[in-house]
């Protein structure tokens, strides 16, 4: 996907690793050793502080960019990490139906599939390659408020170390009731812009399509910190399922 090969060398310095979001796994997982999967793991900083915790990990994404920046981190570092590139929708394919005592997906990637078809299909394979107790977490933006405020922007982004600034925009496309993500990284001289059609998954739906798939015990937050989640005030859209 062009819209990340383009900040692949600046992805770690646009979305530095968060503690918070490190313990939010940890806690959720439980204690290593466990089976780990990230799914739309980008350049692998999660991945990576994971394995350097104990878990078996393996890093999947679809950006052939991202995952070579992976590959030159595992290298460097000489860790254990498997990744390759993959679809998220081809999950059981992709990691021969391995199964895991726990999946993720953050950093809002879900919402780059098509439709709720897809995320549908998605949440399915998910469940059918988790072992029995195991926990699917996925974070992306809270699409609730984001819609009724008919918000048009989230927070730019500054890096002064490198420096760097990176925008972004939303649109709602009435037609196809999508959102329309531009980007614009300001860095080295440079202004790199790209544009993303995402798909707004609201609370509700997610939750009825987990359960669709199988999931019972679902809990929902509104950050890392697991704040409760307020459908018109909070930022993200956490979710820990079983």
């Amino acid at each position: 996907m062009a819209f990340y090969s383009d900040i692949s060398s600046y992805y770690d310095k646009i979305f530095p690793i968060s503690e918070v979001t490190v313990d939010f796994l940890r806690e959720s997982i439980g204690r290593p050793p466990k089976k780990v999967l990230d799914v739309a793991c980008g350049t692998g900083g999660y991945t990576l502080e994971l394995d350097k915790l104990g878990y078996k990990i393996k890093g999947i994404d679809l950006d052939k960019k991202m995952i070579e920046k992976l590959s030159e981190k595992v290298n460097n570092e000489g860790c254990k990490v498997r990744f390759s590139q993959g679809n998220m929708l081809t999950l059981s394919k992709e990691v021969n139906g391995e199964k895991f005592d726990a999946i993720y997906s953050i950093g809002n990637s879900l919402v780059h599939l098509n439709n709720y078809h897809e995320i549908q299909s998605f949440f399915t394979d998910v469940k059918k390659l988790l072992n029995r107790s195991g926990v699917f977490i996925f974070q992306i933006i809270n699409y609730d408020r984001i819609l009724s405020k008919a918000l048009k922007s989230l927070p730019t982004i500054v890096n002064k170390e490198v420096p760097l600034k990176f925008e972004r925009f939303y649109d709602l496309d009435e037609s196809t009731q999508k959102i329309i993500f531009k980007t614009i990284l300001h860095v080295e001289n440079k202004k790199i812009e790209n544009q993303v059609f995402l798909t707004p998954l609201k609370h509700d739906d997610g939750l009825s399509m987990l359960k669709n798939a199988g999931f019972s015990d679902i809990k929902v937050y509104g950050d890392f910190k697991r704040s409760s989640f307020d459908k018109d005030n909070s930022y993200g859209f956490i979710v820990e399922a079983r």
